[in-house]
């Protein structure tokens, strides 16, 4: 038997080098073909959704190997979404906004999508679950458009000051003086910006999987922190994990325990 044993190893590896080493052109273009036929299904829920859920996971296996771009996020969402799992899709969002913070068709899909989780229209639950849209610089520019338009704003207050030097005309420094007051107001965004994502971003977020309960502390045997259960879909912020349970802060601040399977780690 030991004898058989490389053998029988060798065989399982021609098994799986195939599948595992497929091209990305062809895992892109097994994903395309998948949702094409959820989309002509989609009057069948019953023959639409497992062609979505093979194009998601063929979406998902891309981003797995490092092809980490927009297009990618929004399209893995999507085909999540169609497939019935809203949760994936959330977290298919974070992971492309992680990448891409700035790309306005995820931030649009994803207040989509969060309008989907089904909150309740009042109560605590509704104050303390619901998060609040982060409109900052970083979200409006990429890096790239803020050198541009901070090359612009110099170039215009240097302009300005020769002109000045030149002319001495008024004019022309009280437009120096915008550039240089434009420059400025521009880095001190960009600085708290960077501050406060790192604030925020220090506690890993996780997407909720199912209705759960909120619990006051790491069993499911204690009581639940608030009424109803969390739905699925929602986000929440990771503190601390201890015997299969994981610590979370609601964004109102409130924080409780949820058993692990119950949530999907995102934007990474």
């Amino acid at each position: 038997m030991k004898r058989l044993a490389p053998v029988a190893l060798f065989a399982v590896l021609l098994t799986v080098a195939p599948a595992a080493a497929a091209p990305p052109e062809d895992t892109l273009a097994a994903a395309e073909r998948a949702f094409a036929e959820g989309v002509g299904s989609r009057a069948d829920a019953e023959t639409a959704r497992p062609a979505f859920a093979r194009a998601a996971a063929a979406y998902d296996d891309l981003w797995a190997r490092g092809h980490h771009n927009p297009e990618l996020a929004l399209n893995r969402s999507r085909a999540h979404r169609l497939a019935g799992s809203l949760p994936r899709a959330v977290a298919a969002l974070h992971d492309g906004l992680a990448v891409a913070r700035f790309s306005r068709p995820l931030q649009v899909e994803l207040e989509d999508a969060r309008a989907g989780v089904l909150y309740p229209l009042e109560g605590e639950l509704a104050a303390q679950g619901k998060p609040v849209p982060v409109r900052t610089v970083s979200t409006r520019l990429s890096a790239l458009d803020t050198w541009l338009l901070s090359g612009l704003m110099w170039l215009v207050a240097c302009g300005s000051a020769a002109r000045f030097v030149a002319t001495r005309r008024a004019a022309w420094l009280a437009w120096a003086g915008g550039g240089l007051c434009g420059l400025g107001a521009l880095a001190a965004l960009w600085v708290q910006d960077a501050r406060a994502r790192e604030r925020a971003e220090s506690l890993p977020l996780l997407v909720v999987a199912e209705d759960v309960h909120l619990r006051k502390g790491n069993a499911a045997e204690y009581p639940p922190r608030i009424e109803p259960a969390l739905p699925r879909g929602a986000e929440v912020r990771e503190l601390s994990r201890r015997g299969g349970w994981v610590q979370v802060q609601l964004p109102g601040g409130m924080a409780g325990w949820l058993p692990e399977p119950a949530v999907l780690p995102c934007g990474r």
